[in-house]
């Protein structure tokens, strides 16, 4: 049964996900009212400009902010359930750097940035994932320290190849480091259409959410109880990684997100998988479309990349959340 308190949270939450949509919509370095908004669904607007903006520019990269936002709050929330780990975060087992050397590589060959760019970020991220879940995998089971230690040396090993691409390019590198940073700039309908994948691993981990609770007392206890640790290891490692690698070819490099969200949601609601999970959504997709709107708005006409705004506000109030968990 949903408590008073559980209620109320939910609600705010939910209110500030569609007036951050609404926001993002809205706002922008060509602002559109939003009585011109209603218009355009409706198909009475005429202008011809109004309408390239609204359905070309604004809308795909907003839907793209929420789906990565959501992405990577949920995939945070797993590896800290899988590792035990508040510090795990979404570019723990190397899945982003596996996804930004096929992005280096794609960029190497002058490969047209659509499709390629995502499409080889995308492979190099799935790569990745097999080949740590390989070194991980022992007699059937994963080690989760193993895991842990391979997506770090995969991570400095992938992170050296992009580094010596980049040096021998020859070429002018501001297009690929601006996508490593992180942006929803020139974003279409192309990668929404991609990222929309993403959706059915939004609620595959609410079936294990009993588990994952379970799983907080350690390996030993969950089996104790019952638990299919292993495959529940399996099923959390694979659909984190899948969600992280989808959105960080879709958006490249967005980091704390994945972090600071599912701390937010236990500090509110507490350790809870539901309602963690559920909180993570919402409150990682409306982070992320604000901050996409902050890197639009702060220095228009120009932008910034998503991942320098992101990193600027979240290391503080990730500070903020260590010193409010050691009063407790």
């Amino acid at each position: 049964m949903i408590g008073k308190r559980e209620f109320l949270v939910a609600l705010v939450v939910i209110f500030i996900f569609f007036f951050s949509f609404l926001m993002s919509i809205v706002l922008g370095p060509a602002s559109i009212p939003l009585k011109e908004i209603v218009r355009i669904i409706l198909g009475t607007n005429s202008d011809y400009q109004t309408n390239l903006i609204f359905w070309q520019i604004r809308l795909p990269r907003v839907l793209l902010a929420f789906i990565v936002g959501a992405s990577l709050a949920i995939a945070g929330a797993l590896f800290q359930a899988l590792f035990l780990n508040p510090l795990a975060e979404p570019y723990v087992t190397g899945v982003s750097s596996g996804a930004a050397l096929g992005a280096t590589i794609a960029f190497f060959f002058d490969l047209p940035s659509v499709p390629f760019l995502s499409l080889f970020a995308l492979i190099g991220g799935l790569f990745t994932l097999i080949f740590v879940y390989s070194l991980a995998r022992q007699k059937e089971k994963i080690n989760v320290y193993i895991l842990l230690l391979a997506g770090v040396a995969a991570s400095a090993f992938f992170s050296a190849l992009v580094s010596v691409l980049m040096a021998k390019s020859g070429r002018d590198l501001h297009a690929l480091v601006y996508w490593l940073m992180g942006s929803f700039s020139g974003r279409a309908w192309s990668e929404v259409k991609m990222s929309l994948i993403v959706l059915p691993f939004f609620w595959l981990p609410f079936y294990f959410s009993d588990e994952l609770n379970i799983l907080l007392q350690g390996e030993e206890r969950a089996l104790e109880l019952g638990v299919e640790v292993e495959k529940i290891k399996k099923i959390m490692f694979f659909t984190a990684s899948f969600l992280t690698a989808i959105a960080v070819s879709s958006a490249g490099i967005i980091g704390f997100v994945g972090l600071i969200v599912p701390h937010f949601a236990r500090l509110l609601l507490g350790p809870d998988h539901r309602k963690v999970l559920f909180l993570s959504i919402f409150v990682g997709a409306s982070l992320m479309g604000l901050s996409d709107l902050l890197a639009r708005m702060a220095f228009a006409p120009s932008e910034m990349p998503v991942g320098v705004v992101t990193s600027f506000f979240g290391a503080p109030f990730f500070i903020y959340l260590l010193r409010e968990k050691t009063k407790l």
